[in-house]
């Protein structure tokens, strides 16, 4: 077993930091039914994953939050949140949805399908498209977010020599006990 590391997923500070800027649409259930119906995503037992068509267990965002550590512009929106399996949740990672169906094999008709409800998603604004309208905004944004891993690095150089100091403690203990 490995021990946790604070930083082990540094893309888990950019996507919060992503997910805080994403635009987000108001939950409507009857909108993503037939949403999802129009992508031949509601069987008889509930959702499929767009991907794969087995139950679908979690939702995708069709186009990613977070590249090269900035926001994208996508967001939780209709247009691009799909219901997905975990597998294929987890193996299309941050990758674009088109990236992960041409190694798939989605048929034509359901890219054609898709890129139709996809263009339903506002136009994206990315995090560098906000810097153009709020440079000062966006600039402290970033330091902030950087801050933040300096602190997760600075909290795991902690942990670490609690780690050690504990060990070296129950060494010592256990040697006083033989």
């Amino acid at each position: 077993m490995k021990p946790y590391r604070l930083l082990s997923r540094s893309s888990t500070v950019s996507n919060a930091f992503a997910q805080a800027l994403s635009p987000a649409d108001d939950f409507d259930e009857a909108k993503l039914i037939e949403a999802f119906e129009n992508l031949a995503l509601v069987g008889e037992k509930g959702l499929l994953c767009l991907y794969c068509g087995k139950g679908a267990t979690s939702v995708d965002h069709l186009n990613p939050l977070v590249k090269d550590s900035k926001f994208t512009g996508w967001g939780h929106v209709l247009g691009n949140l799909v219901p997905a399996c975990n597998e294929c949740n987890q193996s299309k990672g941050g990758r674009p949805w088109r990236d992960f169906v041409t190694e798939m094999g989605m048929s034509e008709e359901q890219i054609r399908r898709v890129s139709t409800y996809e263009s339903q998603a506002p136009t994206p604004v990315s995090q560098d498209d906000l810097a153009q309208f709020y440079p000062d905004l966006i600039e402290a944004y970033q330091r902030l977010r950087e801050l933040s891993i300096d602190t997760l690095r600075a909290a795991q150089s902690l942990a670490n020599e609690i780690q050690r100091l504990e060990l070296d403690r129950k060494s010592r203990d256990s040697g006083r006990t033989s």
